[in-house]
C-alpha cells in the first residue's frame, strides 16, 4: 500500500517523488540533447582529413535516446490519472495542452529521426525537434507553477484570529444564555 505522501485525492497533483522524476528524467533530456547539439555544431577535433565529430557527441546521442525512452515511461504514469483527470476537470488546460502538444511533436519528430530515411525529412524532423526540445522544459516549469498556483487559489484559506473569534460570537448567540 502507497504511503498516505504519494495519494492525491484529486488525482490532479503528482506527489513529490512523482514530481521529482518528471523534472528529473526531463532535465536528463534537455541536458543530453542541448549538449548533443553543442557537440554537433560546434566542437569538432582535428583529424587526419580536418575537422572530425568530438568523440561526446554520441555518448551525448546515446544518453538522450535512453533518456527519452524514460521519459515515455513516465509520461505513461501521468497519461491515466493526472492528465486524464485534469482535462475532465479543464485545470491547467490551456498549459497542460501545450504540454502535451510539445510532447507529441517531440515523440513525432524523434522516431522520425530515428528511422527517416530522406534526408529532407531529417533536416526538417531535426530542426523541429530541437526547437520543441529547448521549449519543453521552460513550458514544463510554467504548467507546474501555473498548477501549484491554481491549486492553491482552489484551496480554502486558513480563519484568522478575528474570524474564529467572529464565528465563535456567532455561535454562541445562537445558543443562548
Amino acid at each position: 500500500m502507497p504511503s498516505k505522501r504519494h495519494l492525491r485525492p484529486s488525482g490532479i497533483h503528482l506527489s513529490p517523488h512523482h514530481e521529482r522524476w518528471v523534472l528529473g528524467v526531463s532535465a536528463v533530456l534537455l541536458i543530453s540533447g542541448a549538449l548533443w547539439l553543442v557537440f554537433h555544431y560546434f566542437l569538432t577535433v582535428p583529424g587526419e582529413f580536418g575537422g572530425s565529430r568530438h568523440p561526446l557527441e554520441a555518448w551525448w546521442l546515446r544518453l538522450h535516446g535512453a533518456a527519452g525512452m524514460a521519459f515515455l515511461v513516465v509520461l505513461g504514469t501521468l497519461l491515466p490519472i493526472h492528465i486524464r483527470r485534469a482535462w475532465q476537470l479543464r485545470r491547467n488546460y490551456l498549459t497542460g495542452v501545450v504540454m502535451l502538444s510539445i510532447v507529441t511533436t517531440l515523440v513525432i519528430t524523434g522516431y522520425g529521426l530515428y528511422y527517416a530515411s530522406g534526408e529532407k525529412l531529417r533536416l526538417w524532423a531535426g530542426v523541429v525537434h530541437w526547437a520543441m526540445g529547448l521549449t519543453g522544459m521552460p513550458a514544463l516549469i510554467l504548467h507546474a507553477l501555473m498548477g501549484k498556483r491554481m491549486a492553491a487559489n482552489l484551496q480554502p484559506s486558513k480563519p484568522t484570529r478575528r474570524q474564529i473569534k467572529l464565528l465563535s460570537a456567532e455561535r454562541a448567540k445562537r445558543l443562548g444564555p
